[in-house]
C-alpha cells in the first residue's frame, strides 16, 4: 500500500513553498509543497509539517509565520531549504526580510500567517494559519514540482 501510495503522489504537481518563521532568537525556513487552502471566512491556510523538523521548536499557536511561493526560477532556494544545512546557514542568500514576520521578498508571492491550530497527525504536524497580510507580485510562474524533479 505504502508503494502505490508513493507511486500516485508522485504524480501529483505541487507548487512550492517555503516555510518561515522567526523570534527574537532564531530563525528557520522549509521547502514545503503539502499546502492547501482551507477557508476563505476567515481566509485560512494549512500546512503539513514533519514532526522532525527545526521549524518546531518556534512554530507556536499565536506566533507569525510566512509561507513564500516561490518562482520558476527559485529552484536554488527551494534545494537550499530543503537540504542537510539548518538555521542561518538557510539564510545566507539575498531577499529575506525579517522586519516584524521572516519573509523572502522575492517570492512570487508571500502569505502571513498566524497558528491558530496545530494538530499532531502520525509523523506530521497540521499547522494552520489565519491570514493576516498578502504580497502578491501579480506573477504566475511558480515553480512547480512532480516525480522528484522540478517542472
Amino acid at each position: 500500500m505504502k508503494k502505490d501510495f508513493l507511486e500516485v503522489l508522485r504524480t501529483l504537481k505541487q507548487t512550492v513553498f517555503i516555510l518561515s518563521a522567526g523570534d527574537k532568537t532564531e530563525r528557520h525556513a522549509m521547502t514545503v509543497s503539502s499546502v492547501t487552502s482551507l477557508s476563505m471566512e476567515p481566509p485560512s491556510i494549512m500546512v503539513a509539517v514533519n514532526k522532525n523538523a527545526g521549524i518546531n521548536s518556534i512554530l507556536n499557536e499565536n506566533k507569525n509565520f510566512c509561507l513564500n511561493l516561490l518562482s520558476s526560477s527559485q529552484q536554488e532556494i527551494s534545494n537550499i531549504c530543503s537540504g542537510n544545512e539548518e538555521g542561518e546557514e538557510r539564510f545566507k542568500n539575498e531577499g529575506w526580510v525579517s522586519e516584524g514576520s521572516v519573509y523572502l521578498k522575492s517570492a512570487q508571492s508571500n502569505i502571513f500567517c498566524i497558528v491558530k491550530k496545530i494538530i499532531s497527525f502520525s509523523t506530521h504536524f497540521i499547522v494552520i494559519g489565519e491570514v493576516t497580510k498578502i504580497i502578491h507580485s501579480g506573477k504566475m510562474d511558480p515553480l512547480v514540482y512532480q516525480d522528484g524533479k522540478y517542472d
